[in-house]
């Protein structure tokens, strides 16, 4: 059994660069286990809960096919993510004075399920710099133990997508580098590792296989982090084709609850798409382009994948074929109506824009108004009416609707319009201060989200 000292041995039959084969384990146009990928749930409404309402269990919930509590005598010793040197010196100076919070700091001598209820609190209101801050201060607290690798990656994943979430992505990228290469055989146990050799030869008498430690959602966010970490774009292609070959190598197991199997086709659609974006973001837009083809050849897509490859063909710039994402039986979705005003403006058709975005406003019956509304002010923007830009805008922050993007058109409004946008961006700050807590945006917005 491996060691911590051999976790950077790599399986023999793993690649580390992408595969030069024109199609791979992400396209599967003709994966003949492919039905319909299940629907993403649409989020309910969300009460924020008081303190006393969270435990810290979600933290066990971070994968549910991840393995459960591994024995000591496998030898997983997560301690080289412990070290302090690893995470870097938070600070809320980059925030506006009104936004900024006191950092929540550990007490002596209390348990770590109380740690982890703040942590939970802090994430659900949104304040993601903070929850940094504290989630670092735990794994490099008396509190872990460095072979409690279930806590150890979930606050290591909550630490990094806080960081990504609060304006820190290059913070995020160096650490992730503390992971170093998730290819390696130290973070793979055998399938049976928690099983007898008895009930081993009984259930499995001939296929065994090699199960991975680190959650799901965990192992997607470091295949980004780290192609930024390490200055090479390319890094991100080919752990997507790794994580890729394994989606295709679970689904394609007879001996799995069909419900797993569901979890894993959704993943390597996800996966696809994944590896679409980071080819536009090389800048390789005939391959983003070829890809995002052979992924439209799938089985049924749901809506809301329908428009995620939208949006990738309008940024790649192939407007034509984002018209024809959507089928006509497809016209009457959410999703459909908001791609019709988008081809509008990426055609520079913006007094067009304007008329579809005001129509979506006045159904009344959306639940994503805010950001129909901000759409509409940019058109506005484009075809110089500011007044009506500015109004539209500073109506959805009294409206408490202050997500970052929105934010930032109300202070590039304010420099347009105003030789006064220093005093305007810091009374927007103040406004945004005194917003109730909805858990739905970065409360931790850094200056530049109000260009300050």
């Amino acid at each position: 059994m491996d060691s911590v000292s051999t976790k950077h041995h790599r399986n023999t039959s793993r690649s580390s660069r992408p595969r030069s084969a024109t199609r791979g384990p992400l396209d599967g146009a003709d994966d003949p286990l492919s039905p319909t990928l299940p629907a993403s749930p649409i989020s309910p409404v969300r009460v924020l809960p008081s303190i006393d309402d969270f435990s810290g269990d979600t933290f066990h919930e971070l994968d549910p096919l991840a393995p459960d509590d591994l024995p000591e005598t496998l030898g997983k010793d997560l301690s080289f993510l412990l070290r302090p040197n690893i995470f870097h010196t938070l600070s809320p100076i980059d925030i506006p004075s009104p936004l900024r919070s006191e950092f929540a700091v550990l007490n002596p001598g209390e348990p770590l399920s109380a740690s982890l209820s703040v942590l939970e609190k802090l994430l659900a209101e949104g304040r993601f710099l903070i929850a940094a801050h504290f989630a670092g201060a735990i794994l490099t607290s008396s509190l872990m133990s460095p072979t409690n690798i279930k806590m150890i990656f979930a606050l290591f994943y909550a630490r990094l997508a806080s960081l990504e979430l609060s304006g820190n992505a290059l913070l995020a990228a160096q650490e992730s580098k503390a992971l170093e290469d998730l290819n390696s055989s130290f973070y793979y146990i055998d399938s049976d590792f928690d099983k007898s050799e008895t009930e081993q030869e009984r259930h499995h008498p001939v296929e065994h296989y090699l199960r991975h430690i680190v959650p799901w959602p965990l192992r997607v966010l470091a295949v980004r982090l780290q192609s930024i970490g390490f200055g090479d774009p390319r890094r991100s292609i080919g752990g997507l084709y790794e994580i890729g070959l394994e989606a295709r190598r679970e689904i394609m197991r007879s001996d799995i609850p069909e419900a797993e199997r569901e979890i894993w086709r959704h993943r390597l659609a996800d996966l696809g798409l994944r590896s679409v974006n980071a080819l536009v973001e090389m800048g390789d837009l005939d391959a983003a382009k070829r890809s995002l083809d052979n992924l439209r050849d799938s089985s049924p897509e749901t809506n809301m994948t329908k428009m995620r490859k939208a949006l990738l063909l309008l940024r790649i710039g192939d407007i034509d074929a984002a018209r024809k994402i959507f089928s006509a039986e497809d016209e009457s979705s959410r999703e459909s109506a908001l791609l019709q005003p988008l081809l509008s403006m990426a055609d520079g058709r913006y007094p067009a824009a304007v008329e579809e975005w005001r129509a979506l406003q006045q159904e009344g019956t959306r639940t994503d108004d805010a950001l129909v509304a901000q759409n509409l002010a940019v058109c506005l923007l484009y075809i110089g009416r500011l007044d009506e830009a500015r109004v539209l805008l500073e109506s959805q922050v009294s409206a408490n609707h202050s997500f970052s993007s929105l934010v930032f058109n109300l202070s590039t409004v304010y420099e347009l319009c105003s030789d006064g946008a220093s005093n305007l961006k810091g009374q927007l700050a103040a406004s945004i201060a005194r917003q109730p807590v909805s858990g739905h945006t970065n409360l931790d917005r850094p200056n530049a989200d109000l260009k300050l």
